[in-house]
């Protein structure tokens, strides 16, 4: 039997019941991977994974505390390891600068940014056990050339950007390798963008699977000698 690029290994994709997330682990299954299946809505969870051979489902809020510990768990007594994690998981809110809302930025930077760093924080332990891991972080143009009228969006995954160059020097040593992906493709979050700006981006934008085929080269293998590196998928948006 020919060997897959992701046999045996444990991913976990934060956000992956739509999107490029399902792209995700769809792709990642496909090349042997046993899949967490991740997504607030329970039920979309369940029918996700279910129609994805050996997929685990794991429904919640992952910028909660407590929703990872129980993610830890079940990783560490079902598969004893974890070799694949994705930071997937968004929200994105339009708003002008003078009209961003206390409440519409603290639940953007939660979901965004501060969820990936608790996450993190909690499986790169396990990593540390087995001595290699990937770490991938999926990011946005609105992070590193900005996005009129989302400033927490934009401020999000321009944090998201310092932590993935922060871990990839800090982590590199025990053998665990950080990543930034950074997609323009055709998904609901992008379609809060302009119609003007949008139609005139359309056909050059990626789809869902294209990003997925991108992040399968940087999570397996035969990206072993990337790291600390932003990855781009597509034309990003006003560019």
């Amino acid at each position: 039997m020919t060997s897959r690029l992701l046999d045996d290994r444990v991913v976990v994709v934060s956000g992956s019941t739509r999107g490029i997330g399902r792209a995700m682990v769809e792709l990642f299954a496909t090349e042997g991977a046993r899949v967490v299946v991740n997504g607030r809505n329970a039920e979309e969870v369940a029918a996700v994974a279910g129609a994805i051979p050996a997929a685990v489902p794991f429904p919640g809020d992952l910028s909660d505390l407590p929703t990872i510990t129980a993610l830890v768990e079940l990783l560490r007594s079902d598969f004893g390891r974890v070799d694949v994690l994705v930071n997937n998981a968004a929200i994105s809110r339009r708003s002008a600068l003078t009209r961003v809302t206390d409440e519409e930025w603290e639940e953007v930077i939660r979901i965004n940014l501060t969820g990936p760093m608790y996450l993190t924080r909690a499986v790169v332990p396990l990593m540390k056990v087995q001595g290699r891991g990937v770490i991938l972080n999926v990011i946005s143009g609105a992070g590193t050339h900005g996005n009129a009228g989302f400033s927490s969006y934009g401020a999000s995954k321009g944090g998201l950007v310092g932590l993935t160059m922060t871990w990839a020097q800090e982590l590199t040593r025990f053998g665990i390798r950080t990543n930034a992906l950074s997609p323009s493709a055709l998904t609901d979050m992008m379609r809060q963008l302009p119609p003007e700006l949008l139609d005139s981006m359309i056909e050059r934008l990626a789809s869902p699977e294209d990003v997925a085929l991108v992040a399968l080269s940087l999570v397996s293998d035969l990206g072993k000698l990337i790291n600390g590196q932003i990855i781009g998928a597509g034309t990003p948006a006003g560019r």
